[in-house]
């Protein structure tokens, strides 16, 4: 664990993600003062990587929007995204120096690299050093020394555990484990509140992995002052950065750089008249005010981050800004009393550890249980500093660490099932939420031929789905059309509105897919259909989750299960499956599946003591429910020498590995 393992983890990184891509050009046409290129299905070059290489296999979708667009022939020049079509395979550039190759050429595109200001900080080697200091309290979090202690006092709503999690301000290094829907962001919230009204001296940096995340975190801790009767603290609280979501300030103008309120309505006003990507005219102007709208908000912002006491900005931008954050601090010393990392599960280690410096405490919030930062390349040291997270240095218990076990987001089948597969039974339904008959009725309605009682439903088909060159990823037709027609059953009985539903899928050539039957059939463009990367955070009352192809390699590690469970959590009353037969022998959803079957199993279980007593142990277990001290399950599989034999665990769906000899023991000890 040195300094130069993590700038080769960072330089393995950068290698292994191509500076930039090149896509076949089908078709360019003028249209006004934009133009629009159609590009080959199927064809993309990365660099440093064959074609067809499925790692080369840059998928279109919005993560492109901005990037720069270069070309060589016929005549060289350049342009910018303005927005990508990506049902269309169709690019919309501006700006553009010279006329776009026609069919049969290449367009290269060079999407942003944000990596590169996390690896020009670590290239800086005294702030390094200090940053490297930085990585031993992560897993022997201190005391620290004359700590006012938060009690909470004005927030008695607040749940056990919620309150138990203000201490973590006392420690040098905290972690806020926020399983889904318990309420991690709102306990963030109230612990900064308390903090600032505690410590009136002290400033904090409120850190996120994306500018929505970031909203949501500082209107949190703007609501606590609110409901904490602190209003001459609201206005030390400011969120940098001008890629917000206006309309979110709407009567909290107050927590943004500028004290122009009218200005703040204009930007709300005009971002939430986006027209269609492919009304290319209507997107340019609508992109060129908002940009001057903004650019009236940037000027102000450095000399609001010295003055303000709980500054907000993303991961991003701070190592974007480091230099000018540890300014803040003539003296060397950091800047900031307590630095905050929310959504901290998806920040690298690498890059949190870098931005650790700038606060004398920090604060992690998060769940390691959900997606974590994305990492490209297969090197050891990247996996070590760049596909992990502070979480995984986190001690394995003690008052440094606290875990929020209760959730009130999914209805009880739901929330049993995500809780068993992934949090070893912690989580559990909110009492208050059980005991509220609003919240029961909002998770008791009728989906279709689904049942009011029924929250978790399978619905099977029979095509697995695959790689599809055209389609630039896996596809699966059948599930598309079954989505399709479920959404349209649902929105036609007048019980179900678009925003209460929403589509899931790991892959972004299926999600295209399923837009474009969506579109076929007239229904609203407001129906969400989202890759699970982008809908951690999200949540709606029905969640339609197609794992599309459940083959794919990219679904066969941890990370892919970490996928399952923000997949499954988003859930509030129904969460319905989608699954062909390879799906559900695939390692994704085969436990989900088992433990499924077993839970509408209504046989007795018998103990396996008692089965171990009998002369043709293991071969009798076979195919029977049986318990084993606390386990219970039903034995699948025995080895050829029968010495071993699976269990699969009725509360995970896992299977277990068995010892024959063992529990011929017990039996032959009396048990």
């Amino acid at each position: 664990m040195s300094l130069p393992d993590i700038r080769a983890a960072l330089g393995a990184e950068l290698s292994a993600t191509p500076e930039y891509y090149d896509f076949k050009v089908l078709h360019a046409e003028r249209d006004g003062s934009l133009w629009r290129v159609t590009l080959e299905p199927g064809y993309v070059f990365a660099e440093g990587q064959r074609p067809g290489a499925a790692s080369a296999q840059a998928l279109l979708d919005d993560s492109l929007d901005g990037a720069a667009a270069w070309w060589g022939a016929p005549a060289k020049g350049g342009a910018g995204v303005l927005a990508v079509v990506a049902e269309d395979d169709q690019l919309v550039l501006q700006n553009a120096s010279s006329p776009p190759p026609p069919a049969g050429n290449l367009i290269r595109l060079y999407p942003t690299r944000f990596l590169n200001a996390v690896a020009d900080a670590w290239g800086d080697t005294p702030w390094a050093e200090q940053a490297m200091a930085c990585l031993p309290d992560l897993s022997a979090p201190q005391p620290l020394r004359h700590s006012a202690p938060l009690t909470g006092e004005p927030f008695r709503w607040l749940r056990p555990a919620q309150r138990a999690a203000l201490a973590l301000s006392g420690f040098s290094s905290g972690f806020l484990w926020g399983p889904p829907g318990t309420g991690k962001t709102t306990t963030l919230g109230v612990l900064l509140a308390e903090y600032l009204e505690r410590h009136p001296h002290a400033r904090v940096l409120l850190l996120s992995t994306t500018n929505h995340a970031v909203d949501l975190a500082t209107l949190a801790v703007d609501k606590a002052l609110q409901k904490g009767r602190r209003e001459p603290l609201r206005t030390t609280v400011q969120r940098l950065g001008t890629r917000f979501d206006a309309a979110a300030y709407e009567g909290r103008e107050h927590l943004l750089p500028t004290q122009d309120r009218d200005l703040i309505a204009r930007l709300a006003r005009a971002e939430a008249s986006r027209p269609a990507s492919r009304d290319a005219h209507a997107l340019k102007a609508w992109a060129d005010r908002v940009a001057s709208l903004r650019d009236e908000l940037r000027a102000s912002s450095l000399k609001v981050l010295q003055r303000c006491r709980l500054a907000s900005m993303t991961t991003t931008r701070a190592a974007f800004t480091l230099k000018t954050l540890r300014e803040l601090s003539p003296d060397g010393e950091p800047p900031f009393d307590l630095l905050v990392f929310d959504e901290a599960s998806q920040v690298s280690l690498a890059h949190a550890l870098v931005l650790m410096p700038l606060g004398k405490a920090r604060l992690f919030a998060g769940d390691p249980q959900q997606l974590g930062s994305v990492q490209r390349s297969e090197d050891r040291l990247a996996r070590r500093w760049l596909g992990r997270s502070a979480f995984a240095e986190m001690p394995r218990g003690g008052p440094a660490v606290a875990l929020l076990d209760e959730q009130s987001r999914m209805a009880p089948p739901i929330g049993e099932l995500v809780s068993q597969l992934f949090y070893d039974g912690a989580l559990r339904v909110a009492d208050d939420a059980r005991a509220s008959a609003a919240w029961q009725a909002k998770r008791a309605r009728t989906l279709g031929d689904i049942g009011a009682d029924i929250h978790v439903h399978v619905h099977r088909v029979k095509a697995d789905g695959g790689w599809v060159a055209a389609e630039r990823g896996p596809v699966r037709r059948e599930s598309a059309e079954a989505i399709t027609e479920l959404l349209a059953q649902a929105l036609a009985s007048g019980e179900w509105q678009p925003n209460e539903l929403i589509v899931l899928t790991p892959f972004r050539a299926q999600r295209a897919l399923i837009r474009q039957r969506l579109r076929a059939r007239g229904l609203p463009e407001s129906l969400r259909v989202s890759t699970v990367h982008r809908a951690q955070g999200s949540e709606a009352p029905v969640v339609l989750f197609d794992p599309a192809d459940g083959s794919q390699p990219f679904l066969r590690d941890e990370a892919a299960q970490r996928l399952l469970n923000v997949a499954l959590s988003r859930a509030q009353a129904k969460l319905v499956l989608f699954v062909s037969a390879a799906d559900a022998a695939g390692p994704l959803l085969a436990p989900l599946m088992q433990r499924l079957r077993l839970a509408g199993d209504t046989r007795a279980a018998t103990p396996l003591l008692a089965l171990a007593r009998q002369p043709g142990f293991p071969a009798n277990a076979l195919g029977q429910r049986v318990s084993a001290g606390r386990h219970d399950g039903e034995v699948v599989r025995v080895s050829p020498d029968g010495q071993q034999f699976w269990m699969v665990n009725a509360r995970t769906g896992a299977e277990q590995l068995i010892d024959t000899a063992f529990w011929r023991q017990r039996a032959k000890d009396g048990g």
